[in-house]
């Protein structure tokens, strides 16, 4: 299986796909360490994520293929990248499993600050981070997890959809995006 861990920025995406990895001893895999790790003087434009993207996703298909899940995590706010993972996802024989992570404004603003130095999100204003977090396209698919909770409620939430919900179904995920 593969499991896409969504959400606008400072969600708790990152937090939450490294303790589902450690729990399951599967592999984890980040948009913003493959973008830095190829690209690691990219300007943080659209073009530089979308190949970073693509890298993790054909990253994800290969080992999704040879038998082991997968999770990934990025902001998937554009239908490309959507699409691109649904097609991974097929190519490799294996569902996909969504939870979207929400956070408030104020919240993701706080987390932004405090990780200013040590994130490669370096283009994350406090402004683009509340933009990102209001207009966040959220899809209702999957386990919704709000990171303001408990690390442990979070968890049971994913736990719970991983062991007893249903895939994402291919093209509902990307439905109305642009």
């Amino acid at each position: 299986m593969i499991v896409a861990i969504a959400g606008p920025p400072c969600s708790g995406k990152s937090t939450l796909g490294e303790s589902l990895a450690a729990r399951h001893g599967t592999p984890h895999l980040e948009m913003d360490a493959f973008r830095v790790r190829l690209m690691p003087f990219s300007a943080h434009t659209r073009e530089d994520r979308a190949v970073a993207y693509r890298a993790m996703h054909y990253a994800a298909e290969l080992l999704a293929a040879s038998g082991s899940g997968v999770i990934v995590n990025a902001c998937y706010d554009h239908a490309e990248d959507r699409i691109d993972l649904e097609r991974s996802s097929r190519r490799a024989g294996v569902p996909l499993y969504l939870i979207e992570c929400t956070v408030s404004a104020e919240a993701a603003v706080t987390r932004s600050r405090a990780r200013w130095n040590t994130h490669p999100g370096v283009d994350l204003t406090p402004d683009r981070v509340t933009e990102l977090v209001v207009n966040y396209p959220f899809s209702g698919r999957g386990a919704t997890i709000n990171s303001q909770a408990s690390r442990e409620a979070g968890l049971a939430i994913a736990e719970a959809y991983l062991t007893s919900g249903d895939p994402v179904l291919p093209g509902r995920w990307s439905s109305g995006l642009r």
